[in-house]
């Protein structure tokens, strides 16, 4: 037997679509959507999440919850969230959001910027850059923190790279720390991701616990 073909991210770009036409697809789609919607101005960017975006998701809101927990911080996981600027035609779809505030979500599961603060954290994991600039639309809304990860399919998913950015004026600037959890690094992060992976999550969580419990 031949070997099964390695799945790829899929992403659907289309051009001249209004801020009505794309109210309307939402609509349609309704709340149990799976693809990620970005839209940007009269484009629209639909990309269908792998495997491999859900499982590095899920980890890294793990060490994100673990942490927070650690600080005594009071964070939301957002999950999913589409956070839109209707004004001015913007809509992004992070992997995760996160805030210390309480948010509560409308039936569709969005966030109106121009209504309500942003969230502290954006988490994005993409498997292959998209069209759209995504730093100029989450600087647009205000989001504080950003969290690219960019890796591959296949066994080497939790040895991409992640960067950090933070927001300063109306640009992102990329840091070795993050500025939610201060004393938290970058390289810290991969390392949960790569423990998960050889130790198991179980473990990887008791070992950041403890690294947490001394570097916090």
């Amino acid at each position: 037997m031949g070997r099964k073909p390695t799945p790829t991210e899929k992403r659907v770009t289309l051009s001249g679509v209004s801020w009505q036409a794309f109210e309307e697809l939402l609509g349609e789609l309704g709340t149990e959507r799976t693809a990620r919607m970005t839209y940007d101005r009269g484009k629209l960017e639909m990309m269908t999440p792998l495997e491999e975006h859900d499982r590095c998701n899920r980890l890294i809101e793990s060490l994100i919850l673990v942490i927070a927990d650690e600080l005594y911080l009071k964070i939301q996981s957002l999950g999913s969230v589409l956070l839109t600027l209707p004004e001015v035609g913007r809509a992004i779809q992070p992997e995760g959001a996160y805030s210390l505030s309480e948010v509560r979500l409308t039936k569709r599961a969005e966030m109106d910027m121009s209504r309500v603060a942003p969230p502290d954290l954006a988490v994005e994991i993409a498997i292959n850059v998209g069209k759209l600039d995504l730093f100029s639309m989450y600087a647009s809304m205000g989001v504080p923190e950003l969290w690219f990860y960019l890796t591959t399919v296949g066994d080497d998913v939790l040895k991409g790279n992640l960067q950090i950015f933070q927001l300063q004026g109306d640009r992102y600037v990329e840091t070795a720390n993050s500025r939610l959890f201060p004393t938290l690094p970058g390289k810290r992060i991969l390392e949960f991701l790569e423990q998960s992976d050889t130790i198991g999550l179980a473990q990887a969580l008791t070992v950041l616990r403890d690294w947490a419990k001394k570097q916090l």
